[in-house]
């Protein structure tokens, strides 16, 4: 009769490990590793152990192809990642002319670029897939997400925004209102809302601004379009400072006078709200490509009020 085993060698079955201790004809007799023996036939105890090394066997098999497959991926990741690094944009910084004071429509060259990394940038650490546009008659592009973003209604926009003249490089979140009586679907009515009802908005908004020396630059209709006002973060509430032909205006507000003061800048007439930060020429300059990261770094700060402004 052909079977595996022999007197003394140790086997297993499903109670445990076992040491044959006797075979007699068709029937065995064994005792468990744990203690205790069992007189047993020789077939039954056979398939026992064929079936378990059939297991094992198909075990090993399973877990080499689970390595195999995961090999596989992790190799397709790595081809992903080769081709999105063959694919990334590249921005390769700021030059010294792109800050020397030039004629209305010049723009510096690279702002394509630049655009593209930011863009590249958010959307792979977003969920959503964002895009650029260059400002047409400025030194300017934006960023935003290619769902949320009007081209043929470009005052109405809520978007990333960078800008570069002879002051250096400003770059934040911009949101905008066209002339005419502000619309339910509008971002800056969403803006507006959430000032006036969302506590979370408005402390991130403190937060960020305190924290990455971000200021509120106020651009609206007066006597002619331009610059109305500057809000800065304060200890307690906001200063507003207001420059014009004929004084310099300085006045304390917390959020509700804020708020309101901008409601009634936007009741009807064109309206932008640029939560802006500057990096001065020289230090753009010696940031190199790494001014694109700087930048992107305050866009993530700021992308929950942008996307709380556009969904």
């Amino acid at each position: 009769m052909s079977h595996p085993f022999e007197v003394g060698k140790t086997y297993r079955n499903r109670v445990g490990e076992y040491v044959v201790q006797s075979i007699e004809g068709d029937r065995m007799t064994i005792k468990y590793v744990g203690g205790g023996t069992l007189d047993t036939t020789i077939n039954l105890q056979a398939r026992i152990w064929e079936n378990i090394h059939f297991e094992e066997q198909m075990a090993r098999e399973e877990e080499r192809m689970r390595l195999a497959r995961e090999a596989r991926r992790k190799a397709r990741k790595r081809a992903a990642r080769a081709k999105r690094a063959e694919r990334r944009p590249k921005f390769s910084g700021f030059e010294a002319d792109d800050f020397e004071e030039r004629k209305r429509g010049i723009a510096w060259s690279s702002r394509k670029e630049l655009g593209k990394v930011l863009a590249y940038n958010l959307s792979k650490s977003t969920d959503n897939e964002f895009d650029s546009w260059i400002v047409p008659r400025q030194s300017g592009v934006e960023v935003a997400s290619k769902d949320a973003f009007n081209r043929d209604a470009r005052d109405n926009n809520a978007a990333f925004f960078v800008s570069v003249d002879e002051k250096g490089v400003s770059y934040g979140l911009r949101v905008g209102k066209p002339d005419g009586k502000s619309r339910a679907k509008w971002p800056w009515t969403a803006l507006m809302t959430l000032l006036a009802e969302d506590d979370k908005i408005r402390r991130a908004i403190r937060a960020t601004m305190k924290e990455h020396d971000i200021v509120l630059d106020v651009y609206a209709m007066d006597v002619r379009y331009g610059l109305v006002g500057q809000v800065l973060h304060q200890q307690r509430g906001f200063l507003w400072e207001e420059t014009s032909a004929d004084q310099d205006l300085s006045r304390k507000m917390d959020w509700n006078s804020l708020i309101e003061h901008l409601q009634e800048l936007g009741a009807k007439k064109r309206c932008n709200l640029y939560l802006r930060k500057r990096m001065e020429p020289d230090d753009a300059l010696k940031a190199g490509p790494e001014a694109a990261e700087q930048i992107t770094a305050i866009f993530t700060e700021l992308m929950p009020t942008y996307e709380a402004v556009v969904s």
